[in-house]
C-alpha cells in the first residue's frame, strides 16, 4: 500500500514537473532581451555623440591650425613693416599705426588661439568621459551576454529517476536570446 502511494506521489510530482516546464520563465526573458535591446540602443547613441565629438575635435584642431597660420602671417607682417619703418624714417608714423593694427590682429589671433584650444581640451574631455562610459556599457554588455548564453544553455542534469519522461522543450516562435547575441555580435 505504501509503495502503492509513493509510486502515485512520484507520479504527480513528475507530471507537475512536467506541466510546470522547464528553463526561464518568459516574462524574465522577455524581461532580459529588451535590457539587451536597450543597451544596444544605448551603444548606438554613444556611437553616434562619440562621432560628432570628433567631428567637433578635427573642426577645433582645423581652426588651431588657421589660427597658428594667421598667426604666423601677421608675425611675418610685423617683421616686414619692422624692417620698412628702420629703411624708411620720413613714413614712421604710418608704419606704427599698422603695427599697431597688427599687434592688435596678432592679440585676436592669439585669443582666438586661445579659445580654440580650450575648446579642444574640453572636446578631449568629453570625448574620454564618452569613451570611458561606452568602455562600462561594453563591460555590462558582455556581462549581460554571458548571462544570457548561461541562461539558454541547458541545466545540468541532477539525478532524477529513469521513470519519469523528460519534458519536451516548448516551441518558441521568438529567437532565442543566443540566436540574438549571435547576430549582434555578427553585427
Amino acid at each position: 500500500m505504501q509503495i502503492k502511494t509513493i509510486a502515485m506521489m512520484m507520479a504527480v510530482g513528475c507530471a507537475a514537473t512536467i506541466l510546470s516546464g522547464c528553463g526561464v520563465p518568459q516574462d524574465q526573458f522577455d524581461a532580459k532581451v529588451a535590457a539587451l535591446d536597450t543597451a544596444t540602443k544605448e551603444i548606438e547613441t554613444l556611437k553616434g555623440k562619440n562621432a560628432d565629438l570628433e567631428s567637433l575635435l578635427n573642426s577645433e584642431k582645423s581652426k588651431v591650425r588657421n589660427a597658428r597660420l594667421e598667426l604666423d602671417k601677421a608675425t611675418k607682417r610685423i617683421a616686414t613693416l619692422k624692417q620698412a619703418e628702420a629703411a624708411a624714417a620720413s613714413s614712421l608714423a604710418d608704419e606704427k599705426s599698422k603695427v599697431v593694427a597688427l599687434e592688435s590682429q596678432l592679440s585676436d589671433s592669439n585669443t582666438a588661439l586661445t579659445n580654440a584650444q580650450s575648446k579642444t581640451a574640453s572636446a578631449e574631455s568629453a570625448l574620454a568621459a564618452l569613451q570611458a562610459e561606452y568602455d562600462k556599457l561594453m563591460k555590462r554588455f558582455d556581462s549581460l551576454q554571458k548571462n544570457m548564453k548561461a541562461l539558454n544553455s541547458p541545466p545540468k542534469a541532477a539525478a532524477a529517476p529513469k521513470a519519469a519522461p523528460k519534458a519536451a522543450p516548448t516551441p518558441s516562435k521568438e529567437k532565442s536570446a543566443l540566436d540574438l547575441l549571435n547576430e549582434m555580435s555578427a553585427e
